[in-house]
């Protein structure tokens, strides 16, 4: 939904709100609007906006978690019926050279909205794709030209992986659980962030796409779940605290490390090694 005639608690940031069962998004689009995302998590049944039920959903159970400064807008808002919904899913990209297409943005790799990263991964996606092609003077050859740009698919890597590492992992880590190792690494998390320094601007870099390092990601993710561990256990650990530490780091590998899998390992922290770099000098088609 679009909120109008609403003031965000930090104007002209996009703010999360770690309600139960999923976060929600609100982020500036105009000078008098704010979009709203509210997530439904998978395995729940969606609402349905023609009988109401979703009207009802996001009043009863959605507002009261809302900020102050935004309640009024969101009711007035779900009051009017202006209500989307769109099924959002996880693909990592699972390249199928076809000559003569290449796909690119949603319609070859998705993650979780949460961090609105997208665009960054479609942008990164064309400034690849026009350093590569950029020596090319012919483009008639389809079959040959498909060979060479297989690796777009591996150059792409170490910017989208990072990003929708991020999105996904971050999506549930900051989602409600009943699991006490969870809540603590939710709030960890949070706490982390807002320490400042390179906790806060490396956190942002890798959000923005401005640091797309892989090894960044991991050591911030890991860093996340040593400071709530930590934490944990001062000033005294007991053997119940010991126990949920280890249920918060080996929670943190669960969420991180089947992400990373699906990315790709060697694409995405060794693109040097993968064999579609080596050998393919841009092609020359002869012109008649």
């Amino acid at each position: 939904m679009a909120l109008e005639n609403c003031q965000l608690p930090v104007p002209n940031h996009g703010h999360v709100v770690l309600a139960d069962p999923s976060p929600i998004l609100f982020y500036p689009i105009s000078s008098s609007e704010v979009r709203c995302l509210v997530d439904v998590p998978a395995g729940q049944k969606l609402p349905s906006i023609a009988n109401g039920e979703m009207a009802k959903y996001l009043k009863t159970k959605v507002a009261p978690q809302i900020p102050d400064e935004l309640r009024d807008a969101f009711v007035s808002k779900v009051e009017k019926g202006s209500i989307r919904t769109a099924t959002n899913r996880s693909m990592p990209a699972a390249p199928k050279p076809t000559p003569g297409a290449l796909l690119l943005g949603d319609a070859f790799n998705m993650r979780h909205p949460l961090t609105g990263g997208g665009m960054t991964v479609a942008l990164s996606d064309v400034v690849v794709l026009r350093n590569l092609i950029k020596p090319l003077q012919d483009f008639h050859d389809a079959a040959s030209l498909n060979q060479y740009l297989e690796s777009f698919y591996t150059l792409r890597k170490p910017v989208a992986s990072t990003i929708n590492t991020l999105a996904n992992s971050a999506y549930q880590v900051f989602s409600a659980s009943s699991d006490e190792a969870r809540e603590i690494m939710r709030q960890a998390s949070v706490d982390y962030l807002g320490l400042g320094g390179i906790y806060t601007s490396g956190a942002m870099a890798l959000l923005s796409g401005l640091n797309p390092r892989p090894s960044s990601l991991i050591f911030h993710f890991l860093a996340m779940a040593i400071f709530g561990v930590g934490r944990l256990l001062l000033p005294f650990p007991s053997p119940k605290r010991l126990w949920i530490g280890a249920t918060l780091i080996w929670g943190a590998s669960e969420i991180l490390f089947p992400i990373i899998k699906a990315e790709g390992v060697m694409q995405m922290f060794f693109p040097a090694t993968v064999p579609a770099l080596y050998g393919r000098a841009p092609p020359y088609f002869s012109q008649a």
